[in-house]
């Protein structure tokens, strides 16, 4: 299981929007903040993220959680959304390829780049449709696995002002 912290925004039923805080691997690097991507983060600062959750143990707006995500569904998502669509402008391309060399040796380039193309539109297309499909899924969807307790010189609850605040003060 994939864990990370957050704080809970609104609460709508049995899902929760959590805004989470997404973490530099920079501290963990030889370079430690010399190199392009650290550069662009700071540049471009950090995001909040959010994102619905399923809420089993029913957490409320500004409370401290943990949100976990299974990792096979992490890899499945990965695989999927890189794999396909380069399998599928590859695929395109050669038999585009190897259809105009037989018809229209003259053109075979040209076809076989609106083939590719074409066959990374139809992998995309096929993702947004799959998507749709598994996000009513509950396996797919993060869930709240527990709530944090404060720690010493830590306030009991984080306030929803602070979280706007923060976000105004981003560059």
């Amino acid at each position: 299981m994939i864990e990370e912290t957050g704080v809970v925004v609104s609460v709508q039923g049995d899902l929760a929007e959590v805004a989470g805080q997404p973490r530099s691997s920079c501290g963990g690097c030889a370079v430690k903040g010399t190199c392009g991507t650290s550069l662009l983060a700071r540049y471009f600062g950090p995001k909040r993220l959010l994102l619905q959750a399923y809420n089993p143990i029913g957490a409320g707006p500004g409370e401290r959680v943990i949100i976990g995500l299974p990792e096979g569904a992490l890899l499945e998502a990965s695989v999927l959304a890189y794999l396909v669509p380069l399998a599928a402008l590859v695929g395109g391309a050669v038999v585009g390829a190897f259809v105009a060399e037989r018809l229209v040796p003259a053109y075979t380039q040209l076809v076989s780049a609106i083939t590719g193309v074409g066959g990374l539109a139809a992998a995309l297309a096929w993702l947004v449709g799959l998507i749709r499909a598994k996000s009513l899924d509950k396996r797919y969807r993060p869930r709240i696995l527990r709530s944090l307790a404060t720690g010493p010189g830590e306030p009991p609850e984080v306030s929803l002002r602070s979280l706007q605040v923060a976000d105004e003060k981003a560059p």
